[in-house]
């Protein structure tokens, strides 16, 4: 309904009209915040004309309400003696207009919340002074910043300028802020030096600069008394392209799309040195400007530029004739000298000037061991990263040498057979190459997960490369809607991958990619090599080798699918003969088979596969449950095997549905382990699954209640050392380091928290409290930023197929399986624990009667009201009778029997390697229950020809445009959670979860999803729940939020957790310690069982000392970790020591799956790490249980090395460092005690007790 108001000041603006109907509309007359879903209404308001001399209004208004019930209400209110509306002290005369409001506007009104009109204001004011301000360049250089030889520690930088737009006949370009976009924007010539200006001609070049990638800004005037600006960046701008007179449409949503072109570069000069020149420089045009330069910053929120002198010279340091030279010296290098030479340059750490100064001592260098030569350069571009300002690049590269030719030559005895024992067969040392719109840039090389291609030809691994496509800034590449970056894509990144790329002097070409790779935009490259036995190796005969593809290769996406397979993170296992191994049918009916990926496997089969595991990770023998089930890779199979204990020997049994293409090479075969499912996972909430339970029935207060209580849990879990063990392996933190081992062994010896004050050794290691403190943040951030909240009464878990009915058909008696709408799952843990049998709590009747226990299973992205089904857990099954899943543990048990697989209903699930959430909270049980979606997949789109490796580039272009599972879920959250929507009910809802399905299923049809099909938002503002992911969250873009996600997200504050200054690669040190040696309480409750099993306590200062190479080399790969894996090259987000310790990553991110895989990478790169100290340098035993004397040597290394980092703990590292040689200590002394047949620590303090009892029973 529309309201005309009237009798209104002429200076009255709409914000204060606003605020006074806000006013009265959201009082509690007219709104009840304790309702459910409850919000205020939205409502518009409009001055028909202007007023007088420009003055905001005529004297009159329109309000406009959505809903017409509430309008009547409100004017019945208004007309009431004493009720009146105010603005400027006046009285606003009301009346109910006859006028319908345009439907698509109270549409707007009612989808879209209410946004503080205040808020509203002070955006728009700031956005008419940025409006204003047009800052006019008559120069723009890209450089890089230099010293000169000659120039003192403390002198400035110099430019020098490798390229130069500079018009004579006007200026060059315009520099504006888009403050919406958070960025900068120089509107340039389009042609550099040959062409017009930007004002005149059809298209015009944009620079882009996101404010957040500016590291600093510095100004100042040059002889001639012209200013210039100096921006030092993070990263290259971005580039773009608009016509300026370009066609409309007159469809509004369509004009405003991709009307701005994404390029790699400007033009074919800027192409060549572009790549390692991204400073920029900009002289002004009036030097008045300057002042507009500094409001500008004040408006962005950005510090203000600083006046400082910075000389500009032409080096040519990228010249076409310099760089050709350069490339050449660098292919006369072995592979590991040469990739560090051109990641130097390529990262844009040196410049081809500095290089020639390196040059004789880097050929000296190489012509002694390469390999060392490699590793020196490798650390070499670390602390290039980290160095003074103060520090020469010479300078830095002989201290770099001189730090590891020592460390070198005192590890030089070490011995072999303990490194090559240690090699992980599936992990590889690998080389990255990341490919950006304007750079490649080279990483590594580091521990990645290894697959079958490069464990077939790991003695040729320098030959593969891990490619990844990213953005400037390193993240996935994403641009708002009005840039298209189809060109880009298809032009730039696809001529990388079907012509390859040369690194070092080596050409690189497409090998292949993992189904995972494919959703990061990551790849397989490699150079061709010359095989004594198979001659030359290409990728062309990488992939034929593979096996026959002739069923799926007319689908390009299919056909990459099956060689995806060969190329999917496993690890090595058994070895297993033809006749060993069998097929078998599946059960149930096409398409929604009940056994859609999975086989069997005898116990027998078990056994050796995890005897293979525990051999390379010896840390898993600790543990004395078996999984239950694997995820593999075999042979042209993908799925699960499960343990069926009806099978004799070594034997498997695989089914149609696991075979994807004919392998070669069957007679005998491994076993590819791509997970082992050993331990439960840990169940919790996420938002869409908050936002479909909460239209299911599920109260808002049942969240909160969860969450209050997983948050006190969280926060109380430093008062204990049970508590804080509990915590850290719920949520898998710290495992690298194993940190809960060496709590429990420590509480085993009597340590306690301060608040438990049960013991008088009180646990006050610093590093260790504080590690324990980030995990706590870790859990925290998780659970206020992306609502993972823990479900105590839930359990994540792989799902299984009953293979009950599969023995009925085998003729065996008495079996029990299970019915549709049953589940079965048994949790325990693999260290230790009793066997739990989930069983709902719920209590409902059955069509007898009979009471039951229903629970929830769900599987992500739970996008469809569907994806949650109530079923019944039925426990422990009944006795007597043969079950296949009677001894399984820790996966779920789904029923094979019925027309549709339960798994098919939840999300399109499958049983190859999918897992399942199950809750038995009734609080979270759905009050109602949607039908599923049916998840039928589109037809793949098919050539009339066999696909080829062009063919295959294509599909993986197309991919990195169309891969839009996260943008439709992030949409379908906001609708869902927006005012007046049905939530997931919604119609706009139910489009975006077919969408969801068809973007899931992209990967392996080849359909992508159309993003101009996508429903709208109908607002610029999201809710206040997206706050977290933004670095710089500003009032006017969030609403608050009235669903269980808003109200969850308000709930609580966390507090930062920082670590000190000497935790961080480039950090200042702490104080020097000053306490004697093995004064801690660690170490003195440790002290009789060390002092026992070596015959001493006290170290030999000179033994102590020993042990610094062995902490030296530890610190310099540490540092390469913390520096390797940050999120970006901020130096306010590099790593610090106890992020690596717990597995985390805190800096903030807006795109949390970057971060995972960020984070994924860091831990199994300082994983290897801790192995190689535990197993090669403090060499302890890798076997389950070693000899005496080798436990006590291993014991007394380990003692000495915790020691030394105790002693030297102010220094990076140092802390780590000892808190792996602390996990050594407590194994040895555990695997010692077992030896003797003793118990553990607490046999050796109970027998203490009683001693020193008589002691004072004999003194009385």
């Amino acid at each position: 309904m529309e309201i005309q108001v009237s009798d209104l000041n002429y200076t009255a603006t709409k914000w204060e009209v606003k605020r006074a109907f806000a006013e009265v509309l959201h009082g509690e007359r007219f709104f009840d915040p304790a309702a459910h879903k409850a919000r205020p209404v939205n409502f518009e308001v409009k001055f028909p004309e202007p007023g007088p001399g420009s003055l905001p209004n005529n004297g009159t208004a329109v309000v406009i309400l959505p809903d017409r019930m509430l309008a009547d209400q409100f004017l019945r209110w208004a007309f009431q003696r004493g009720n009146r509306i105010q603005v400027q002290g006046r009285k606003l005369w009301l009346r109910k207009s006859e006028k319908r409001p345009p439907r698509g506007l109270v549409e707007v009104l009612n989808k879209t919340p209410f946004i503080d009109p205040t808020l509203e204001e002070e955006r728009e004011a700031r956005l008419g002074r940025i409006g204003s301000i047009r800052i006019v360049l008559s120069v723009i250089q890209f450089g890089v910043y230099f010293r000169r030889k000659d120039d003192p520690p403390t002198a400035n930088r110099c430019f020098s300028n490798e390229y130069e737009i500079r018009r004579h006949d006007t200026f060059s370009g315009l520099l504006g802020l888009d403050y919406d976009r958070k960025l900068l924007r120089i509107e340039a010539s389009a042609f550099t030096t040959l062409m017009g200006n930007c004002v005149t001609d059809d298209t015009s070049i944009h620079i882009v600069i996101d404010l957040s990638d500016i590291k600093k800004i510095g100004y100042g005037a040059n002889a001639a008394g012209d200013y210039y600006v100096c921006f030092e960046l993070y990263c290259p701008p971005r580039f773009e392209r608009q016509e300026m007179y370009r066609a409309y449409t007159g469809d509004r949503e369509k004009d405003k799309r991709g009307f701005r072109e994404r390029l790699p570069y400007l033009d074919k000069p800027h192409q060549a040195v572009g790549q390692f020149a991204f400073q920029l420089r900009v002289v002004l045009d009036d030097p008045k400007a300057r002042h507009d330069l500094k409001a500008l910053c004040q408006e962005a929120g950005i510090r203000s530029p600083t006046k400082v002198p910075i000389d500009v010279q032409n080096c040519g340091f990228f010249r076409p004739e310099t760089m050709e030279a350069v490339r050449e010296w660098i292919a006369n290098f072995e592979w590991p000298v040469a990739f560090q030479l051109d990641a130097l340059l390529r990262n844009a750490l040196l410049n081809t000037g500095d290089l020639h100064d390196l040059r004789p001592d880097i050929e000296r260098l190489h012509e002694k061991d390469p390999e060392f030569a490699g590793d020196v350069l490798r650390h070499f571009s670390e602390k290039l990263q980290s160095k003074p300002r103060t520090e020469t690049v010479m300078e830095c590269f002989k201290r770099t040498l001189s730090e590891h030719e020592e460390v070198k030559e005192a590890l030089a005895d070490e011995s072999m057979s303990v490194l090559e024992k240690l090699k992980d067969r599936g992990a590889l040392k690998c080389y990255h190459v990341i490919v950006t719109p304007s750079r490649v840039l080279l990483e590594g090389p580091y521990d990645t997960q290894s697959n079958r291609i490069v464990r077939k030809y790991h003695d040729y691994r320098e030959n593969f490369v891990r490619v990844e496509f990213r953005d400037e800034n390193g993240m996935s590449i994403r641009w708002p809607k009005d840039v298209s970056g189809r060109s880009l894509i298809e032009q730039h990144f696809g001529s990388v991958l079907k012509e390859g790329l040369e690194i070092a002097g080596r050409l690189f070409r497409f090998l292949g990619y993992s189904t995972s790779g494919l959703r990061e935009h990551t790849t397989w490259f490699m150079s061709d090599f010359q095989h004594p036995e198979e001659g030359l190796i290409t990728p062309e005969k990488i992939r034929s080798d593979l096996g026959d593809f002739s069923k799926v290769n007319q689908i390009p996406s299919k056909y990459a699918a099956r060689i995806a397979q060969a190329f999917s993170g496993t690890d090595p296992s058994h070895r297993i003969r033809r006749d060993q191994w069998d097929t078998m049918r599946d059960l149930g009916n096409s398409p929604y088979w009940h056994t859609d990926g999975q086989g069997t496997i005898s116990p027998g089969l078990r056994d050796k596969i995890w005897e293979e595991l525990v051999a390379a990770q010896p840390d898993k023998a600790k543990l004395t449950l078996k999984p239950s089930a694997f995820q593999i890779r075999f042979l042209g199979f993908k799925g699960i095997v499960v343990v069926d204990e009806t099978l004799d020997g070594v034997r498997m049994f695989l089914r149609d549905s696991m075979d994807k293409y004919k392998a070669r090479d069957e007679d005998e075969a491994e076993i590819e382990i791509a997970k082992a499912f050993i331990y439960p996972g840990t169940a919790r909430l996420c938002r869409p699954l908050i936002m479909v339970l909460e239209d299911l029935g599920v109260r808002k207060e049942a969240f909160l209640a969860l969450q209050d209580r997983a948050k006190a849990a969280v926060v109380t879990a430093s008062d204990s050392i049970a508590a804080s063990i509990a915590l850290l392996k719920k949520h898998h933190l710290g495992q690298g380091f194993g940190l809960h081992y060496v709590l429990q062994h420590l509480q085993k010896a009597g340590m306690c928290m301060r608040r438990e004050n049960s013991s008088p050794y009180v646990l006050d290691n610093e590093f260790v409290l504080r590690l324990v403190r980030f995990a706590q943040s870790h859990i925290l951030r998780e659970i206020k930023h992306d609502a993972r909240i823990p479900i105590p009464e839930a359990h994540q878990l792989l799902g299984v197929a009953d293979e009950g009915p599969a023995y009925v058909e085998r003729g065996l008696e008495n079996v029990f399986c299970l019915k549709a709408g049953e589940i079965f799952a048994c949790v325990q843990q693999p260290d230790g624990g009793e066997p739990e049998y989930i069983k709902g709590k719920h209590m409902g009747k059955n069509k007898q009667g009979l009471s039951t226990g229903l629970v929830s299973i769900s599987r992500s992205p739970h996008i469809h009201p569907g994806d949650v089904q109530r079923v019944k857990a039925i426990g422990k099954p009944p006795d007597g009778m043969l079950c296949f899943f009677r001894n399984l543990r820790n996966v779920v048990v789904l029923p094979s029997v019925g027309e549709r697989s339960l798994a098919s209903c939840l999300a399109g699930g499958d049983v190859d390697g999918d897992e399942f959430l199950v809750i038995k909270d009734p609080t979270l049980l759905p009050v109602a229950q949607a039908e599923p979606a049916s998840y039928v997949g589109v037809e793949p789109r098919r050539l009339d020809r066999p696909s080829t490796t062009e063919d295959i580039c294509d599909f993986f272009v197309e991919y990195m445009q169309s891969d839009v599972v996260g943008l439709v879920a992030d949409q379908h959250l906001k609708i869902a959670g927006a005012p007046r929507h049905y939530g997931t009910f919604d119609p706009d809802c139910m489009k975006l979860a077919q969408l969801c399905s068809q973007a899931v299923d992209y990967p392996k049809n080849g359909v992508p999803v159309d993003t101009e099909k996508m429903p709208s938002t109908h607002i610029r503002a999201s809710p206040d729940w997206k706050k977290a992911e933004d670095n710089d969250p500003r009032p006017s873009d969030y609403y608050e939020s009235t669903r269980a996600l808003g109200a969850l997200f308000r709930n609580f504050e966390i507090k930062p957790v920082k670590a000190p200054s000497s935790s961080y690669p480039n950090g200042e040190p702490a104080a020097p310690v000053r306490d004697p040696p093995l004064s801690d309480t660690i170490s003195r409750v440790l002290q009789g069982a060390v002092q026992q099993r070596t015959g001493r306590f006290h170290n030999d200062e000179r033994d102590v000392a020993a042990l610094e190479p062995i902490f030296r080399h530890y610190a310099e790969e540490l540092r390469y970790i913390c520096l390797t894996h940050a999120l970006s090259d901020h130096a306010g987000v590099r790593l610090s020591e106890e992020e690596v310790a717990v597995g985390t990553i805190l800096a903030k991110c807006t795109q949390p799956r970057w971060r995972r895989d960020r984070m994924q990478r860091m831990r199994m790169h300082a994983g290897q790490l801790v192995r190689h100290v535990k197993y090669a340098r403090l060499r302890a035993p890798m076997a389950k249980d070693g000899g005496e004397a080798e436990l006590v040597g291993a014991l007394r290394r380990a003692w000495l090395a915790w020691d030394f980092g105790m002693r030297n703990r102010a220094v990076f590292g140092a802390r780590s460092f000892s808190l792996i040689a602390l996990g050594v200590v407590c194994d040895m002394l555990e695997k010692l005690e077992r030896l003797e047949g003793k118990e553990g620590v607490e046999e050796q303090i109970e027998e203490g007790i009683e001693e020193g009892e008589a002691s004072e029973e004999v003194a009385e």
